[in-house]
């Protein structure tokens, strides 16, 4: 089950950069020499996590550090600061004795980001209750 989670966390993780730099499957093939199916069945974790000359060229184009696709164990260092995506992409993690799978991770993630993100305001804060609450919701129904 481990290999599973993070072949999937992988997929996710690699999907989440790509489209955070507004980069295309086929803009990421040209930049990497991958092609651009082989791309998609990585984000969509149908292939396991690439080799390390792939994942280098991966990282490349993405400009990371190769351990943000892969896992920040082996880069950690307590010194080091983290985003809050790399923190939860990059362990498993586990709530009453169930790992999370990478979509209530991803999940999870939409919600602190738009906790931390939401304007909170006299005006908004009902709307902003709503919006975290549907989401809340959505992570239950998984």
């Amino acid at each position: 089950m481990k290999k599973e989670q993070m072949s999937d966390d992988f997929g996710k993780m690699l999907k989440k950069l790509r489209e955070e730099r507004g980069m295309s499957l086929g803009k990421l093939s040209e930049l990497t020499g991958i092609s651009p199916s082989y791309l998609n069945r990585l984000e969509q974790s149908k292939r396991k996590s690439p080799g390390f000359t792939k994942l280098m060229a991966i990282a490349e184009a993405l400009k990371v550090e190769p351990w943000t696709l892969v896992g920040s164990s082996l880069s950690w260092d307590k010194g080091e600061t983290i985003s809050i995506k790399e923190l939860i992409f990059n362990h498993q993690i586990q709530h009453d004795g169930k790992l999370l799978t990478a979509e209530e991770k991803e999940l999870l993630l939409d919600i602190i980001e738009f906790i931390l993100d939401a304007e909170w305001s006299k005006e908004s804060i009902l709307s902003d209750l709503q919006a975290v609450g549907e989401m809340v919701s959505e992570l239950k129904d998984l």
